[in-house]
């Protein structure tokens, strides 16, 4: 960082990648919470601390910490399930959920874990649980879309009977389709400027604000966001010993889920070649390695500052992470310009969102997980290698349908998405003892 801070050129480039990123993180943040069941002002918190304190603790130069959709779709999971449905405890239990997954990520790299959890944790169990929970957020999301009360994927098997109930919301469904134009041209027709699709999701979120605002739009919207900066405390809550149990496996599965989800980008981002001017000289220093222990630490303290934003668990994104790498980032003075901006919206700028559509939220995070639906890397996978294809696709159909399911394993514990992975885990165990056949 001092480096970063003497020279000018990297300074600048700090710089540029962390205002693009808050200009990202802001929307997506807020959109990630609600998936988490959260107000959206708890995903600004999440993008606030935590950002830098990863940052600064880890060992990726380019991987960008704060709010994701597995990890939100997680956390939404546990809350509902630890509360018992009492949305007032959904706040609580996400502060303490973000705190013991913070204690756990960094114990587990105080014992240098994390070249084992590497071992452990299957890449092609991984993929089929992430393909089969990004199909479930997707489904989540089409409530906002629509203007309906919550889908669910088993919704969507009697649509007919929800629609008697709940009439799509015409007005919301245009504000959705404005916004998916947006997001698509912005990403994926103006690729040859990066800048366009740096702005993509704030560009929604501009738009149709503007939208809501000369039309008087009449679907649901965000509301009243706090201002003002989170009180840092935790919260007084008492966890049953009934719940203690349910409570130490979803710490489980965030910490493991989220760490392999950062360290796969970190590690991505790290064999890109730096980029070279018109004299073939590389504009910035190559990276430093990435070291998973180091990185489990950065990650363990990023969600223990969450929890103390009175926010919920956090991970790194690919797409934000990705910035980052492309613009060249240096230091983490990046996440630290990120952290400021973000500070500046809590404190002034939160009432500019007030008319922000809801639906516009929806598409955001239906446009950001539909890459993970990855069939045709699964498909590929089996033809190559039946064993692990068959895990894969195995733990893709279970993590969809044991949440349908809802058997109770236990006294007050019934199967969710979670059952899919720790399924698809012990499955690869079994499976990938025996010789491979093809």
């Amino acid at each position: 960082m001092p480096n970063a801070i003497s020279k000018k050129e990297y300074l600048a480039r700090d710089i540029i990648a962390g205002t693009t990123i808050a200009m990202i993180i802001i929307p997506q943040s807020m959109a990630y919470a609600t998936l988490a069941n959260l107000d959206p002002v708890y995903g600004l918190y999440a993008s606030f601390i935590p950002v830098a304190i990863a940052a600064l603790f880890g060992s990726s130069r380019y991987l960008a910490t704060g709010p994701v959709a597995m990890v939100s779709l997680l956390t939404a999971v546990a809350i509902t399930t630890l509360a018992s449905g009492e949305e007032s405890l959904y706040v609580p239990f996400a502060i303490m959920l973000a705190l013991s997954v913070g204690v756990f990520q960094i114990t587990l790299s105080m014992i240098k874990a994390g070249k084992f959890i590497d071992i452990v944790l299957k890449e092609h169990v991984i993929l089929g649980f992430t393909s089969a929970a990004a199909l479930i957020i997707a489904s989540s999301q089409l409530s906002k879309v629509f203007g309906l009360n919550k889908v669910s994927l088993h919704d969507l098997f009697n649509s007919s009977s929800l629609l008697e109930s709940t009439p799509i919301n015409s007005s919301a469904v245009f504000m959705s389709v404005i916004a998916l134009i947006i997001l698509y041209v912005f990403k994926n027709k103006l690729t040859r400027y990066q800048f366009f699709a740096n702005i993509a999701v704030l560009s929604a979120v501009v738009v149709t604000i503007m939208l809501s605002i000369s039309l008087g739009y009449n679907g649901p919207i965000v509301g009243a966001i706090p201002d003002g900066l989170p009180s840092f405390s935790l919260p007084q809550i008492d966890i049953s010993s009934e719940l203690i149990f349910m409570f130490v496996i979803h710490t489980v599965i965030i910490s493991f889920v989220g760490f392999m989800e950062a360290i796969a980008i970190a590690r991505q981002l790290e064999q890109k070649e730096a980029g070279k001017n018109s004299n073939g000289v590389e504009l910035y220093k190559y990276p430093t390695p990435v070291n998973s222990n180091q990185e489990l630490f950065g990650q363990g303290l990023g969600n223990i500052a969450s929890s103390i934003s009175g926010a919920y668990p956090v991970s790194g994104s690919f797409s934000r992470s990705a910035v980052n790498e492309s613009v060249g980032s240096y230091s983490p003075i990046s996440s630290i310009t990120t952290m400021l901006i973000v500070m500046f919206t809590l404190l002034y700028a939160t009432p500019l969102l007030f008319d922000l559509p809801k639906s516009t939220l929806g598409i955001i995070v239906i446009f950001a997980v539909v890459p993970l639906i990855r069939i045709n890397k699964m498909s590929n996978l089996y033809n190559n290698d039946k064993q692990k294809g068959a895990v894969s696709w195995i733990t893709f159909f279970s993590t969809l349908i044991f949440p349908m399911l809802s058997i109770e394993l236990f006294s007050g514990i019934n199967t969710h998405i979670w059952t899919g992975i720790i399924f698809g885990f012990l499955l690869s165990l079994i499976i990938e003892r025996k010789p491979a056949t093809t």
